[in-house]
Protein backbone atom coordinates (compact mmCIF):
# COMPACT_ATOMS: atom_id res chain seq x y z
CA UNK A 1 0.00 0.00 0.00
CA UNK A 2 1.20 3.22 -0.99
CA UNK A 3 1.02 5.98 1.96
CA UNK A 4 -0.12 9.65 1.12
CA UNK A 5 -0.17 10.64 4.63
CA UNK A 6 2.18 13.24 4.07
CA UNK A 7 0.13 14.82 1.67
CA UNK A 8 -2.24 16.52 4.20
CA UNK A 9 -5.88 16.68 2.53
CA UNK A 10 -5.24 16.77 -1.28
CA UNK A 11 -8.25 14.55 -2.91
CA UNK A 12 -7.82 12.37 -5.26
CA UNK A 13 -9.77 14.09 -7.80
CA UNK A 14 -6.92 16.80 -7.41
CA UNK A 15 -4.13 14.23 -8.55
CA UNK A 16 -6.03 12.51 -10.96
CA UNK A 17 -7.03 16.06 -13.14
CA UNK A 18 -3.66 17.08 -12.65
CA UNK A 19 -1.99 13.73 -13.96
CA UNK A 20 -4.10 14.28 -17.09
CA UNK A 21 -3.56 17.60 -17.74
CA UNK A 22 0.71 17.09 -17.17
CA UNK A 23 -0.03 13.43 -19.53
CA UNK A 24 -2.07 15.70 -22.32
CA UNK A 25 0.77 18.06 -22.38
CA UNK A 26 3.12 15.49 -22.70
CA UNK A 27 1.54 13.94 -25.63
CA UNK A 28 1.30 17.47 -27.35
CA UNK A 29 4.46 18.11 -26.52
CA UNK A 30 6.07 14.50 -28.29
CA UNK A 31 3.33 14.94 -30.85
CA UNK A 32 4.48 18.43 -31.99
CA UNK A 33 8.10 18.25 -31.47
CA UNK A 34 9.36 14.46 -31.52
CA UNK A 35 7.09 13.01 -33.47
CA UNK A 36 6.37 15.68 -35.74
CA UNK A 37 3.42 14.76 -38.11
CA UNK A 38 3.10 16.27 -41.56
CA UNK A 39 0.07 17.43 -42.39
CA UNK A 40 -0.96 19.84 -45.49
CA UNK A 41 -4.07 21.42 -45.06
CA UNK A 42 -6.51 22.83 -47.58
CA UNK A 43 -9.32 25.85 -47.40
CA UNK A 44 -11.49 26.30 -50.08
CA UNK A 45 -11.75 30.05 -49.21
CA UNK A 46 -13.86 31.45 -52.42
CA UNK A 47 -16.01 29.11 -54.59
CA UNK A 48 -18.62 31.39 -56.36
CA UNK A 49 -20.18 31.87 -59.44
CA UNK A 50 -19.32 35.06 -61.46
CA UNK A 51 -22.39 37.35 -62.66
CA UNK A 52 -26.06 37.33 -62.22
CA UNK A 53 -28.15 35.09 -63.15
CA UNK A 54 -31.63 36.56 -62.67
CA UNK A 55 -34.85 34.83 -61.84
CA UNK A 56 -38.67 35.21 -62.59
CA UNK A 57 -37.83 37.35 -66.26
CA UNK A 58 -36.58 39.91 -63.74
CA UNK A 59 -33.48 40.35 -66.11
CA UNK A 60 -33.28 44.10 -66.97
CA UNK A 61 -33.52 44.71 -63.40
CA UNK A 62 -30.24 43.41 -63.01
CA UNK A 63 -26.26 43.42 -64.29
CA UNK A 64 -25.49 40.27 -66.03
CA UNK A 65 -21.57 39.76 -66.19
CA UNK A 66 -20.25 37.97 -69.68
CA UNK A 67 -16.70 36.39 -68.79
CA UNK A 68 -14.51 35.87 -72.35
CA UNK A 69 -11.59 33.81 -72.89
CA UNK A 70 -9.49 33.63 -76.11
CA UNK A 71 -12.62 35.31 -78.03
CA UNK A 72 -15.52 32.47 -76.23
CA UNK A 73 -18.00 33.13 -73.81
CA UNK A 74 -17.21 31.02 -71.12
CA UNK A 75 -20.10 29.26 -70.15
CA UNK A 76 -21.68 29.36 -66.06
CA UNK A 77 -17.98 30.20 -65.01
CA UNK A 78 -16.89 30.60 -61.65
CA UNK A 79 -14.03 31.21 -59.28
CA UNK A 80 -12.40 29.53 -56.67
CA UNK A 81 -9.72 30.50 -54.34
CA UNK A 82 -7.61 27.64 -52.86
CA UNK A 83 -5.56 27.88 -49.34
CA UNK A 84 -2.91 25.36 -48.66
CA UNK A 85 -0.76 25.06 -45.56
CA UNK A 86 2.10 22.98 -43.95
CA UNK A 87 -0.21 22.95 -40.49
CA UNK A 88 2.04 19.98 -39.27
CA UNK A 89 4.72 20.08 -36.90
CA UNK A 90 7.64 19.53 -39.26
CA UNK A 91 8.57 20.40 -42.74
CA UNK A 92 7.29 18.59 -45.80
CA UNK A 93 9.53 16.78 -48.77
CA UNK A 94 8.95 17.27 -51.96
CA UNK A 95 9.21 12.85 -51.57
CA UNK A 96 6.24 13.05 -49.11
CA UNK A 97 3.72 13.95 -51.64
CA UNK A 98 2.32 10.32 -52.90
CA UNK A 99 0.28 9.66 -55.76
CA UNK A 100 0.44 13.10 -57.23
CA UNK A 101 -1.56 15.33 -54.52
CA UNK A 102 -4.53 17.04 -56.65
CA UNK A 103 -7.71 18.69 -56.72
CA UNK A 104 -10.84 17.74 -59.10
CA UNK A 105 -13.66 20.05 -59.75
CA UNK A 106 -16.77 18.01 -60.57
CA UNK A 107 -18.69 19.21 -63.47
CA UNK A 108 -15.97 22.14 -63.47
CA UNK A 109 -13.23 22.72 -66.28
CA UNK A 110 -10.48 25.14 -65.72
CA UNK A 111 -10.34 28.05 -67.52
CA UNK A 112 -7.54 30.16 -66.20
CA UNK A 113 -5.08 29.26 -62.89
CA UNK A 114 -2.90 31.53 -61.25
CA UNK A 115 -0.55 31.08 -58.30
CA UNK A 116 -1.86 34.33 -56.26
CA UNK A 117 0.22 34.53 -53.35
CA UNK A 118 2.56 32.78 -51.50
CA UNK A 119 4.56 32.14 -47.71
CA UNK A 120 7.71 33.26 -48.51
CA UNK A 121 7.43 34.32 -52.12
CA UNK A 122 9.78 31.87 -53.58
CA UNK A 123 7.37 28.97 -52.42
CA UNK A 124 5.07 30.69 -54.92
CA UNK A 125 7.75 31.32 -57.58
CA UNK A 126 8.85 27.90 -57.39
CA UNK A 127 5.27 26.95 -57.88
CA UNK A 128 5.16 28.50 -61.01
CA UNK A 129 8.23 27.87 -62.63
CA UNK A 130 7.21 24.43 -62.50
CA UNK A 131 3.05 24.97 -63.28
CA UNK A 132 2.37 25.79 -66.90
CA UNK A 133 -0.89 27.29 -67.04
CA UNK A 134 -1.86 26.35 -70.66
CA UNK A 135 -1.73 22.53 -69.44
CA UNK A 136 -4.61 22.82 -67.14
CA UNK A 137 -7.03 24.46 -69.86
CA UNK A 138 -10.39 22.67 -70.18
CA UNK A 139 -9.30 19.98 -67.56
CA UNK A 140 -10.77 19.64 -64.38
CA UNK A 141 -7.66 18.55 -61.90
CA UNK A 142 -5.27 20.46 -60.69
CA UNK A 143 -2.03 18.80 -59.59
CA UNK A 144 -0.23 20.01 -57.25
CA UNK A 145 3.97 19.40 -57.98
CA UNK A 146 5.94 17.30 -55.68
CA UNK A 147 7.65 20.17 -53.79
CA UNK A 148 8.96 21.12 -50.42
CA UNK A 149 6.99 23.09 -47.91
CA UNK A 150 8.35 24.52 -44.77
CA UNK A 151 6.42 24.50 -41.26
CA UNK A 152 3.71 26.95 -41.02
CA UNK A 153 4.24 28.08 -45.11
CA UNK A 154 1.29 28.48 -47.25
CA UNK A 155 -0.11 29.56 -50.78
CA UNK A 156 -2.90 30.05 -52.95
CA UNK A 157 -4.67 29.03 -55.87
CA UNK A 158 -7.26 31.46 -57.95
CA UNK A 159 -8.61 29.52 -60.59
CA UNK A 160 -11.58 30.72 -63.08
CA UNK A 161 -14.19 27.55 -64.14
CA UNK A 162 -16.85 27.01 -66.63
CA UNK A 163 -19.73 24.58 -65.48
CA UNK A 164 -22.14 24.19 -63.22
CA UNK A 165 -20.56 22.30 -60.57
CA UNK A 166 -19.62 22.79 -56.93
CA UNK A 167 -17.47 21.58 -54.47
CA UNK A 168 -13.63 20.86 -54.92
CA UNK A 169 -12.38 17.35 -53.91
CA UNK A 170 -8.78 15.91 -53.27
CA UNK A 171 -6.53 12.98 -54.11
CA UNK A 172 -3.29 12.05 -52.80
CA UNK A 173 -1.44 11.69 -49.86
CA UNK A 174 1.44 12.44 -47.40
CA UNK A 175 4.22 9.73 -46.70
CA UNK A 176 6.69 10.43 -43.62
CA UNK A 177 6.57 11.68 -40.11
CA UNK A 178 6.91 9.36 -37.17
CA UNK A 179 2.52 8.80 -37.14
CA UNK A 180 1.73 9.74 -40.43
CA UNK A 181 1.10 12.76 -42.34
CA UNK A 182 -2.05 13.38 -44.84
CA UNK A 183 -3.80 15.93 -46.47
CA UNK A 184 -7.03 17.49 -44.86
CA UNK A 185 -10.17 19.58 -45.74
CA UNK A 186 -10.07 22.23 -43.73
CA UNK A 187 -14.20 24.31 -44.00
CA UNK A 188 -14.51 27.21 -43.22
CA UNK A 189 -15.92 28.58 -40.28
CA UNK A 190 -19.63 28.89 -40.05
CA UNK A 191 -21.22 32.41 -39.80
CA UNK A 192 -19.70 35.29 -39.98
CA UNK A 193 -16.36 36.02 -37.89
CA UNK A 194 -15.21 39.67 -37.07
CA UNK A 195 -12.63 39.37 -39.08
CA UNK A 196 -15.17 38.22 -42.10
CA UNK A 197 -16.81 41.70 -41.63
CA UNK A 198 -13.70 44.00 -41.03
CA UNK A 199 -12.21 42.04 -44.19
CA UNK A 200 -15.50 41.16 -46.60
CA UNK A 201 -15.32 43.85 -48.84
CA UNK A 202 -11.91 44.61 -49.13
CA UNK A 203 -11.40 40.63 -49.67
CA UNK A 204 -14.58 40.92 -52.63
CA UNK A 205 -12.76 43.93 -54.76
CA UNK A 206 -9.50 41.59 -54.17
CA UNK A 207 -11.26 39.32 -56.02
CA UNK A 208 -13.09 41.15 -58.43
CA UNK A 209 -9.50 42.67 -59.47
CA UNK A 210 -8.07 38.99 -59.34
CA UNK A 211 -10.20 38.18 -62.23
CA UNK A 212 -9.62 41.42 -64.05
CA UNK A 213 -5.94 40.73 -63.75
CA UNK A 214 -7.05 37.01 -65.57
CA UNK A 215 -9.04 38.50 -68.28
CA UNK A 216 -7.45 42.10 -69.11
CA UNK A 217 -5.26 40.59 -71.98
CA UNK A 218 -8.13 38.99 -73.74
CA UNK A 219 -10.85 41.43 -72.93
CA UNK A 220 -8.90 44.48 -74.21
CA UNK A 221 -8.91 43.64 -78.48
CA UNK A 222 -5.25 45.80 -80.63
CA UNK A 223 -6.34 49.03 -81.40
CA UNK A 224 -6.20 48.70 -84.89
CA UNK A 225 -7.16 45.96 -87.24
CA UNK A 226 -5.84 45.35 -90.66
CA UNK A 227 -6.32 42.65 -93.28
CA UNK A 228 -3.58 40.73 -95.14
CA UNK A 229 -0.78 38.53 -94.78
CA UNK A 230 2.08 38.46 -92.79
CA UNK A 231 5.09 35.62 -92.21
CA UNK A 232 6.93 35.88 -89.04
CA UNK A 233 10.35 33.92 -88.90
CA UNK A 234 13.96 33.91 -87.10
CA UNK A 235 14.28 33.50 -83.32
CA UNK A 236 13.28 30.18 -82.58
CA UNK A 237 13.49 31.35 -78.20
CA UNK A 238 10.74 33.77 -78.75
CA UNK A 239 8.48 31.43 -81.23
CA UNK A 240 6.27 30.64 -78.53
CA UNK A 241 5.74 33.93 -78.21
CA UNK A 242 4.90 35.34 -81.36
CA UNK A 243 2.95 32.42 -81.55
CA UNK A 244 0.65 33.35 -78.94
CA UNK A 245 0.54 37.51 -79.98
CA UNK A 246 -0.82 35.87 -83.00
CA UNK A 247 -3.58 34.04 -81.66
CA UNK A 248 -4.54 36.91 -79.70
CA UNK A 249 -4.01 39.69 -82.61
CA UNK A 250 -6.38 37.45 -84.83
CA UNK A 251 -8.81 36.80 -82.38
CA UNK A 252 -10.36 40.04 -82.77
CA UNK A 253 -8.72 40.96 -86.35
CA UNK A 254 -10.20 37.86 -88.14
CA UNK A 255 -9.35 39.55 -91.91
CA UNK A 256 -5.38 39.11 -90.69
CA UNK A 257 -3.48 35.76 -91.69
CA UNK A 258 -0.50 35.40 -89.66
CA UNK A 259 1.89 32.22 -89.89
CA UNK A 260 4.72 31.39 -87.44
CA UNK A 261 7.59 30.28 -88.88
CA UNK A 262 10.90 30.37 -86.98
CA UNK A 263 13.95 28.96 -88.14
CA UNK A 264 16.89 30.89 -86.21
CA UNK A 265 18.08 34.46 -85.55
CA UNK A 266 20.65 34.26 -88.48
CA UNK A 267 18.64 32.20 -91.03
CA UNK A 268 15.79 34.63 -90.81
CA UNK A 269 17.55 38.00 -91.15
CA UNK A 270 19.56 36.19 -94.11
CA UNK A 271 16.08 35.22 -95.93
CA UNK A 272 14.58 38.09 -95.81
CA UNK A 273 17.43 40.39 -96.90
CA UNK A 274 17.72 37.60 -99.42
CA UNK A 275 13.95 37.98 -100.30
CA UNK A 276 14.57 42.07 -100.43
CA UNK A 277 16.81 41.35 -102.90
CA UNK A 278 14.27 39.34 -105.22
CA UNK A 279 11.08 40.73 -104.56
CA UNK A 280 10.59 43.53 -102.18
CA UNK A 281 6.63 43.49 -102.12
CA UNK A 282 6.85 39.94 -100.80
CA UNK A 283 9.61 40.57 -98.17
CA UNK A 284 6.93 44.17 -97.06
CA UNK A 285 5.07 41.02 -95.98
CA UNK A 286 7.59 39.55 -93.80
CA UNK A 287 9.44 40.39 -89.99
CA UNK A 288 12.49 38.85 -89.11
CA UNK A 289 12.53 38.17 -85.46
CA UNK A 290 16.48 38.49 -83.57
CA UNK A 291 18.21 37.66 -80.81
CA UNK A 292 20.49 40.43 -80.85
CA UNK A 293 21.42 42.83 -83.45
CA UNK A 294 21.52 41.62 -87.02
CA UNK A 295 24.65 41.97 -88.57
CA UNK A 296 25.50 42.65 -92.59
CA UNK A 297 21.71 43.67 -93.20
CA UNK A 298 21.86 46.73 -94.82
CA UNK A 299 18.46 47.28 -96.56
CA UNK A 300 16.51 46.00 -93.38
CA UNK A 301 15.39 48.15 -90.43
CA UNK A 302 15.36 46.85 -87.02
CA UNK A 303 14.00 48.01 -84.05
CA UNK A 304 14.08 46.94 -80.66
CA UNK A 305 11.26 45.06 -79.14
CA UNK A 306 11.87 43.77 -75.52
CA UNK A 307 15.04 42.08 -73.77
CA UNK A 308 14.91 38.38 -73.37
CA UNK A 309 15.83 36.35 -70.89
CA UNK A 310 17.99 33.48 -71.01
CA UNK A 311 18.99 30.39 -68.64
CA UNK A 312 20.50 27.92 -67.63
CA UNK A 313 18.55 24.57 -67.58
CA UNK A 314 19.21 20.98 -66.07
CA UNK A 315 17.56 17.88 -66.28
CA UNK A 316 16.20 17.73 -62.48
CA UNK A 317 18.07 13.86 -62.05
CA UNK A 318 21.08 16.02 -61.61
CA UNK A 319 20.18 17.47 -58.08
CA UNK A 320 21.73 20.38 -59.14
CA UNK A 321 20.39 24.01 -59.02
CA UNK A 322 22.95 26.53 -58.96
CA UNK A 323 26.43 26.38 -60.96
CA UNK A 324 28.89 29.23 -61.50
CA UNK A 325 30.10 30.74 -64.40
CA UNK A 326 33.68 29.01 -64.19
CA UNK A 327 31.98 25.67 -63.52
CA UNK A 328 29.80 26.44 -66.97
CA UNK A 329 33.13 26.89 -68.35
CA UNK A 330 34.73 23.89 -67.35
CA UNK A 331 31.56 21.84 -68.37
CA UNK A 332 31.59 23.57 -71.68
CA UNK A 333 35.53 22.90 -72.40
CA UNK A 334 35.09 19.61 -71.27
CA UNK A 335 37.06 19.79 -68.05
CA UNK A 336 34.18 18.82 -65.80
CA UNK A 337 32.08 16.12 -66.87
CA UNK A 338 30.05 14.50 -64.27
CA UNK A 339 27.01 16.32 -61.70
CA UNK A 340 28.87 14.90 -58.90
CA UNK A 341 32.02 17.40 -59.43
CA UNK A 342 29.44 20.23 -58.89
CA UNK A 343 28.09 18.96 -55.32
CA UNK A 344 25.14 16.44 -57.78
CA UNK A 345 24.06 13.43 -58.29
CA UNK A 346 26.83 10.49 -60.08
CA UNK A 347 25.63 11.49 -63.31
CA UNK A 348 27.32 12.15 -66.82
CA UNK A 349 26.78 15.58 -68.05
CA UNK A 350 25.14 15.63 -71.53
CA UNK A 351 25.28 19.04 -73.42
CA UNK A 352 22.17 19.68 -75.58
CA UNK A 353 23.31 22.79 -77.60
CA UNK A 354 21.81 24.93 -80.32
CA UNK A 355 23.08 24.37 -84.26
CA UNK A 356 25.08 27.01 -85.22
CA UNK A 357 26.00 29.61 -86.32
CA UNK A 358 22.25 30.51 -86.95
CA UNK A 359 21.16 30.01 -83.66
CA UNK A 360 20.98 33.48 -81.54
CA UNK A 361 20.98 31.82 -78.54
CA UNK A 362 23.69 30.22 -79.12
CA UNK A 363 25.55 33.08 -79.63
CA UNK A 364 24.23 34.92 -76.68
CA UNK A 365 25.63 32.05 -74.32
CA UNK A 366 29.04 32.11 -76.29
CA UNK A 367 29.43 35.71 -75.63
CA UNK A 368 27.64 36.33 -72.25
CA UNK A 369 28.67 33.05 -69.92
CA UNK A 370 31.27 31.41 -72.09
CA UNK A 371 33.21 34.35 -72.32
CA UNK A 372 33.65 34.02 -76.12
CA UNK A 373 35.16 30.63 -76.04
CA UNK A 374 33.12 27.84 -78.94
CA UNK A 375 31.68 25.08 -77.85
CA UNK A 376 33.17 21.39 -78.06
CA UNK A 377 32.71 18.87 -80.95
CA UNK A 378 29.31 16.84 -81.62
CA UNK A 379 29.67 13.07 -80.08
CA UNK A 380 26.04 11.71 -80.39
CA UNK A 381 23.16 12.49 -82.62
CA UNK A 382 19.95 11.58 -80.60
CA UNK A 383 21.51 13.17 -77.10
CA UNK A 384 21.14 9.52 -75.21
CA UNK A 385 23.96 8.01 -76.08
CA UNK A 386 27.37 8.58 -77.77
CA UNK A 387 28.29 7.65 -81.64
CA UNK A 388 30.92 6.41 -80.26
CA UNK A 389 31.08 5.25 -76.48
CA UNK A 390 34.74 4.25 -75.18
CA UNK A 391 36.42 7.42 -76.94
CA UNK A 392 33.90 9.84 -75.50
CA UNK A 393 35.40 12.06 -72.62
CA UNK A 394 32.78 14.27 -72.59
CA UNK A 395 29.09 14.18 -74.47
CA UNK A 396 27.23 16.83 -76.14
CA UNK A 397 24.62 16.83 -79.17
CA UNK A 398 22.96 19.79 -81.04
CA UNK A 399 19.30 20.45 -82.06
CA UNK A 400 17.23 22.62 -84.63
CA UNK A 401 14.87 24.38 -82.43
CA UNK A 402 14.69 26.03 -78.56
CA UNK A 403 11.72 23.72 -78.07
CA UNK A 404 13.69 20.75 -79.09
CA UNK A 405 16.52 21.63 -77.08
CA UNK A 406 13.89 21.99 -73.83
CA UNK A 407 12.26 18.63 -74.86
CA UNK A 408 15.42 16.70 -74.44
CA UNK A 409 16.81 18.44 -71.41
CA UNK A 410 13.35 17.33 -69.80
CA UNK A 411 13.38 13.43 -71.10
CA UNK A 412 17.00 13.23 -70.80
CA UNK A 413 19.10 12.16 -67.13
CA UNK A 414 21.77 14.47 -66.51
CA UNK A 415 20.85 16.65 -69.63
CA UNK A 416 21.70 20.46 -69.24
CA UNK A 417 21.31 23.05 -72.06
CA UNK A 418 20.31 26.80 -72.13
CA UNK A 419 16.77 28.12 -73.65
CA UNK A 420 14.62 31.48 -73.37
CA UNK A 421 13.09 31.74 -69.76
CA UNK A 422 9.13 32.04 -70.22
CA UNK A 423 9.82 29.09 -72.43
CA UNK A 424 12.06 26.61 -69.83
CA UNK A 425 9.44 27.10 -67.47
CA UNK A 426 6.84 24.96 -69.19
CA UNK A 427 8.69 21.63 -68.84
CA UNK A 428 8.18 19.79 -65.52
CA UNK A 429 11.26 18.16 -65.22
CA UNK A 430 13.68 21.38 -66.39
CA UNK A 431 15.52 22.57 -63.15
CA UNK A 432 16.09 26.63 -63.99
CA UNK A 433 19.66 27.22 -62.40
CA UNK A 434 21.12 30.05 -61.06
CA UNK A 435 24.16 31.74 -62.31
CA UNK A 436 27.07 32.75 -59.58
CA UNK A 437 24.06 32.68 -57.34
CA UNK A 438 21.56 35.16 -59.08
CA UNK A 439 18.05 33.94 -60.28
CA UNK A 440 17.23 34.64 -63.73
CA UNK A 441 15.08 37.18 -63.33
CA UNK A 442 13.77 40.28 -65.63
CA UNK A 443 14.70 42.54 -62.32
CA UNK A 444 18.03 41.12 -62.14
CA UNK A 445 18.55 42.07 -65.69
CA UNK A 446 17.48 45.66 -64.94
CA UNK A 447 20.09 46.00 -62.28
CA UNK A 448 22.69 44.59 -63.80
CA UNK A 449 22.96 41.39 -61.56
CA UNK A 450 22.01 39.04 -64.05
CA UNK A 451 24.18 38.44 -67.24
CA UNK A 452 22.55 36.02 -69.49
CA UNK A 453 19.97 38.32 -71.43
CA UNK A 454 19.88 39.80 -75.08
CA UNK A 455 17.40 42.62 -76.86
CA UNK A 456 15.07 41.32 -79.56
CA UNK A 457 15.08 42.57 -82.32
CA UNK A 458 12.21 42.96 -85.31
CA UNK A 459 13.48 43.42 -88.53
CA UNK A 460 11.28 44.47 -91.71
CA UNK A 461 12.65 45.03 -95.08
CA UNK A 462 12.85 49.01 -95.05
CA UNK A 463 10.09 50.71 -93.46
CA UNK A 464 6.76 49.34 -93.27
CA UNK A 465 4.29 50.98 -95.11
CA UNK A 466 1.86 52.79 -92.93
CA UNK A 467 -1.52 51.42 -92.45
CA UNK A 468 -0.03 47.98 -93.80
CA UNK A 469 -0.27 44.71 -91.64
CA UNK A 470 3.27 44.45 -90.95
CA UNK A 471 3.21 47.90 -89.61
CA UNK A 472 0.08 47.03 -87.32
CA UNK A 473 1.13 44.15 -85.84
CA UNK A 474 4.69 45.79 -84.83
CA UNK A 475 2.56 48.47 -83.05
CA UNK A 476 0.76 45.74 -81.37
CA UNK A 477 3.05 44.15 -79.96
CA UNK A 478 4.51 47.43 -78.82
CA UNK A 479 1.18 48.45 -77.28
CA UNK A 480 -0.35 47.61 -73.50
CA UNK A 481 -2.41 44.85 -74.71
CA UNK A 482 0.44 42.48 -75.49
CA UNK A 483 2.41 43.19 -72.30
CA UNK A 484 0.90 40.19 -70.12
CA UNK A 485 1.83 37.99 -72.74
CA UNK A 486 5.15 39.27 -73.04
CA UNK A 487 5.58 39.56 -69.44
CA UNK A 488 4.08 35.55 -69.76
CA UNK A 489 6.98 34.78 -71.54
CA UNK A 490 9.68 36.25 -69.62
CA UNK A 491 10.34 39.22 -71.90
CA UNK A 492 10.50 43.05 -70.71
CA UNK A 493 9.55 45.02 -72.95
CA UNK A 494 12.08 47.92 -73.40
CA UNK A 495 9.75 51.02 -73.03
CA UNK A 496 9.75 48.91 -69.26
CA UNK A 497 13.97 49.57 -68.99
CA UNK A 498 15.82 52.81 -68.59
CA UNK A 499 16.56 54.78 -71.56
CA UNK A 500 19.24 53.61 -73.76
CA UNK A 501 19.10 50.27 -72.17
CA UNK A 502 17.93 48.49 -75.20
CA UNK A 503 20.49 50.66 -77.46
Amino acid sequence: MFDFSGFGSINIETVIAAVTLFGTSIVWLLDRYLLRRKRLVYRVQVDAQIGVHPKQNRAREMVDVEVVHQGTVVQDPSIVLLRLDNAGGTDIDARDMQDKVSFVFPDRKIVRMKVVESQPDSLGKMLESRMNPADYVDTEKLVVPRIAINRGDHFKFLLVLSGKGRDVAHSGYLAGGSTGGGVYHEPRPRGPGRRTLMFGATTLVLVGALVAFFLVDVLQPPDNCESGQLRVIGSTAVEPTMTELRSAYVTDCTQADITIAANGSRSGVRSLSDLGAQDGTAASKVIAMSDGPAEDAPTLRGEPMAVVVFAVVINRSAAVTSLTTAQLRAIYNGQITNWKDVGGKDLPIRMVSRVGPDSGSRRVFREKVLGGDQELGITSDDCRKDDDAAAAKYHRCEVGTTEELLTRVNEIGGAMGYAELGGARKFPDVTIATVDDVVPDSSKVAAGAYKFWEVEHAYTYKVPETGSLTSTFLEYVRSPQARPILERSGLVPCSDLPTGFCG
